[in-house]
């Protein structure tokens, strides 16, 4: 009788044991997010991201890990954001332009010829505009934890002939996003926009279904496009930003040491990933000329034709942006 209430003393101590050590595993197994972008891993966006993660992981000390899916591996730009929103990926994040379904707080940044220059962008976005800018997204229920520069303005690309103005593109199949700002601007300037998803773009340009797009000379270099690309032309109409977000909500449920955690790698990867950026402009460039693309830069002249063709769109958008914010911003570069 006594061996038995040994034994059975034995056991319990056995089972708690067990049950401690489950728990303490339990309690260490680190929370797993998930990652969605387009940009590629050689891309400033994309080291931005994968340094992100490192530092979520370091800063959380291994509380959190944070698995990155780059170049449309496992959505593209804009089915990353909707897989975020259905919570299918916890962190994901797209070109202002395709953010557009989403929210408007945007919006303004898809109007051609709001910034007079990169360093009026800069200055921007990068202060009390943006801090606004997050403030938005917020209302919108996500959070905005990265705002990155993107490879300054976009060019106008083709495999056709050169641009020199508007009128130029009379009739061309020009590659657009989602955004029914940048749609209406190739509509007035005489083209046909057809949206076609990033990862599709350079198999419907050697096929002919779109001859051109509107893209900076990083993510063209990055994704091959001048390969196929013959022309391009410098109207610096349109200059926006790259994004990494989360659910609000989704956020807000973290343990708030990890949500610390995410915001401190957001802002230290945000400055890794702008300084990237600025580096691998001019070789973009310069690996385009090797190719073979010709650039072109609009002179006075034609330069007044394409602000004043570019925003006669404006109005079209006034019920949809908030003007007084626009008015603010452009208030900032005086």
């Amino acid at each position: 009788m006594k061996h038995s209430r040994g034994l059975k003393g034995i056991l319990a101590i056995a089972a708690a044991f067990l049950l401690s050590a489950a728990g303490q595993a339990f309690a260490q197994s680190p929370i797993v997010l998930k990652l969605a972008h387009g940009a590629t891993a050689d891309q400033a966006i994309g080291k931005g991201m994968n340094k992100f993660a490192e530092l979520v992981d370091a800063k959380s000390a291994g509380k959190a890990k944070v698995n990155v899916y780059l170049a449309g591996s496992l959505y593209s730009e804009r089915t990353a954001l909707e897989a975020m929103v259905n919570g299918s990926v916890d962190f994901a994040g797209a070109s202002n332009a395709n953010w557009a379904a989403f929210t408007d707080a945007l919006l303004f940044m898809d109007l051609p010829y709001v910034f007079t220059s990169e360093a009026s962008f800069d200055k921007a976005l990068h202060g009390s505009v943006g801090q606004e800018i997050r403030h938005r997204f917020e209302k919108s229920g996500f959070k905005l934890l990265m705002i990155l520069n993107n490879g300054g303005f976009r060019d106008i690309v083709n495999t056709k002939k050169p641009i020199k103005v508007p009128s130029d593109l009379k009739g061309l199949k020009f590659r657009t996003t989602a955004s029914p700002v940048e749609q209406a601007m190739f509509r007035n300037w005489g083209a046909i926009p057809t949206a076609v998803d990033w990862a599709e773009v350079y198999t419907a340009l050697s096929s002919d279904v779109v001859d051109g797009e509107f893209v900076m000379p990083t993510w063209l270099a990055t994704a091959k496009h001048y390969e196929v690309l013959k022309y391009s032309t410098q109207n610096d109409a349109v200059i926006g930003i790259q994004t990494l977000a989360m659910m609000k909500d989704r956020f807000n449920g973290l343990p708030k040491d990890v949500q610390k955690a995410i915001l401190e790698a957001a802002h230290e990867a945000q400055e890794f990933s702008n300084k990237a950026d600025n580096e691998q402009r001019d070789s973009a460039v310069a690996t385009a000329r090797k190719l073979g693309v010709q650039f072109y830069n609009p002179t006075p002249a034609q330069m007044k034709v394409w602000r004043t063709t570019g925003r006669e769109i404006w109005k079209q958008f006034d019920s949809k942006i908030d003007q007084a914010f626009l008015k603010r911003i452009l208030a900032t570069q005086r």
